[in-house]
C-alpha cells in the first residue's frame, strides 16, 4: 500500500497544499522551519491518528484559522485504482477521522504502519522509560496488527481503573463497593496486562537477531552484541511465562493495593514496565556513547522494517524526519545503502543536498520546502 496524494489545508504553517508522490522515494528539501517536517507530521497523523510532536488540536491549526483539513488517498502499488482515501478535520476541541467517509475502525487492521526516525527517536535509550515502551509498541502493533486492538484494550481498561482508584481515593465512591468493583476488574486487567507484555517479550526476541545482524554493519569490526532486558519490578523477566507474568503482576498489586488507593492511580501493569538495551552485556544508558546508543536504535528502526516485511509480506510506510544530519559518515552511508537495496515508499527531509546524491531510487521525487510551499 502507497500513498498517491497528499492534501493540507491550515495545518501548522501549511496555507494550502497538493502534493502527488512516488510510490518510492519523496524528499523534501529546505532550511530549518519552513515546513519539511510539518509534511512528515500530517503524513503520520493520517496514518497513526496522533502526532509524533508535542502539542494539541490548536497547534496544529495554522494562525488564526478554525480548522485544519488533512487528506490523503493510497492506492495498491500494483493497481491504479484508489484503495483508501483518509481524512481528517483539526477543531480546537474536536477531531473528526474518517476511512472512506466512514469511521476508521472499519479499516484498523488495513491501513499501511508507519516506521518513524527522527532526532529525538536516535536519543531514544537515555530518555524515559515511556519514550522506550513505545518503542517496542511501535514494533508490537505494527507488525501484528491484531496487537493494535490489544493495546487499545488495555489502555481503555487502565483508564477505567485508574478512574475507578481516583474515585475511591476522593471518596467519590464507597469503598466497600468500590474495592469489589476493584476486584472484579483486577482480572480483566490482569490478562490484558500479561498478554500485552508477553507479546512484548516475544516481539523483542523475534526482532532481536535481525538488529544484531544490521547492529553489526554500523559498527564493523567491533565484535559487540546487542540484547535487552525486560524489568518488570526491577527484575528481569524477559524469560518468563503468561502464567509467570499475570502472578507476578497479580501478588504486586496484593501488595500495592493500599499505595494504589491513597495515590489514586495503577501503579502494576505494562506502563510501568522497562527495556533495557545491552551493549556487549552492559546497560547502553551508562557504558555506550551517544554514537553507540544510536546505533543500537538505528538498527533496531532498520530492523523493525524486515521484520514487518517478513511476517506481513509488505513493507512499512517509512518517515526519516532529518536524520541524516545527526548521523556520522559511517552511519549515514549505511544507512543510504540500506535504504537503496529496501522497496518501502520512502519520505525524507534534509537540510544537507549533498548527502542525497548517494541515494539512486529509480522513481524518486525531490521537492524544495520553503514558507510551508513547495517552490
Amino acid at each position: 500500500m502507497k500513498i498517491d496524494n497528499l492534501y493540507l489545508k491550515d495545518f501548522r504553517n501549511i496555507d494550502e497544499l497538493q502534493i502527488q508522490f512516488s510510490p518510492r522515494l519523496n524528499i523534501f528539501v529546505g532550511d530549518n522551519g519552513q515546513g519539511k517536517t510539518n509534511i512528515l507530521e500530517a503524513i503520520y497523523f493520517l496514518l497513526e491518528k496522533n502526532s509524533f510532536r508535542f502539542g494539541n488540536n490548536t497547534t496544529f491549526i495554522k494562525d488564526k484559522k478554525f480548522f485544519s483539513i488533512l487528506n490523503a488517498e493510497l492506492k495498491q502499488s500494483d493497481k491504479n485504482e484508489k484503495e483508501f482515501k483518509i481524512r481528517v478535520i483539526l477543531e480546537p476541541s474536536n477531531k473528526k477521522y474518517t476511512v472512506n467517509e466512514k469511521p476508521s475502525v472499519s479499516y484498523q487492521n488495513q491501513l499501511p504502519s508507519t516506521v518513524l526516525f527522527s532526532p529525538e527517536s536516535l536519543n531514544i535509550i537515555k530518555q524515559s522509560a515511556e519514550e522506550r515502551r513505545a518503542l517496542i509498541d511501535s514494533v508490537v502493533k505494527s507488525v501484528y496488527y491484531s496487537n493494535q486492538s490489544l493495546i487499545l484494550d488495555f489502555k481503555k481498561t487502565l483508564k477505567t481503573r485508574n478512574r475507578l482508584l481516583s474515585d475511591i481515593s476522593e471518596k467519590k465512591t464507597d469503598l466497600s463497593s468500590g474495592i469489589d468493583t476493584l476486584q472484579s476488574l483486577n482480572t480483566i486487567f490482569l490478562k490484558l496486562a500479561a498478554n500485552l507484555t508477553s507479546v512484548r517479550i516475544a516481539s523483542l526476541k523475534s526482532i532481536r537477531p535481525l538488529v544484531n545482524e544490521i547492529f553489526k554493519k554500523l559498527e564493523p569490526n567491533k565484535g559487540v552484541e546487542f540484547d535487552f532486558r525486560y524489568i518488570i519490578s526491577d527484575q528481569n523477566s524477559e524469560n518468563e511465562t503468561y502464567e509467570n507474568l499475570y502472578q507476578i503482576m497479580q501478588k504486586r498489586i496484593a501488595e500495592l493495593t493500599s499505595a494504589e488507593l491513597s495515590f489514586g492511580s495503577s501503579l502494576v501493569g505494562p506502563h510501568k514496565h522497562d527495556v533495557t538495551f545491552l551493549y556487549n552485556g552492559k546497560d547502553s544508558r551508562f557504558f555506550c556513547s551517544q554514537g553507540q546508543q544510536r546505533s543500537i536504535i538505528l538498527a533496531f528502526k532498520m530492523a523493525q522494517i524486515v521484520y514487518h516485511q517478513k511476517v506481513n509480506g509488505t513493507y512499512p510506510i517509512l518517515l526519516l524526519d532529518d536524520v541524516l544530519s545527526e548521523l556520522d559518515s559511517t552511519k549515514q552511508e549505511a544507512l543510504i545503502k540500506y535504504l537503496n537495496e529496501i522497496e518501502t515508499q520512502t519520505f525524507l527531509t534534509t537540510t544537507d543536498v549533498e548527502s542525497l546524491s548517494k541515494l539512486d531510487a529509480e522513481n524518486k521525487f525531490k521537492f524544495k520546502i520553503q514558507d510551508g510551499k513547495i517552490i
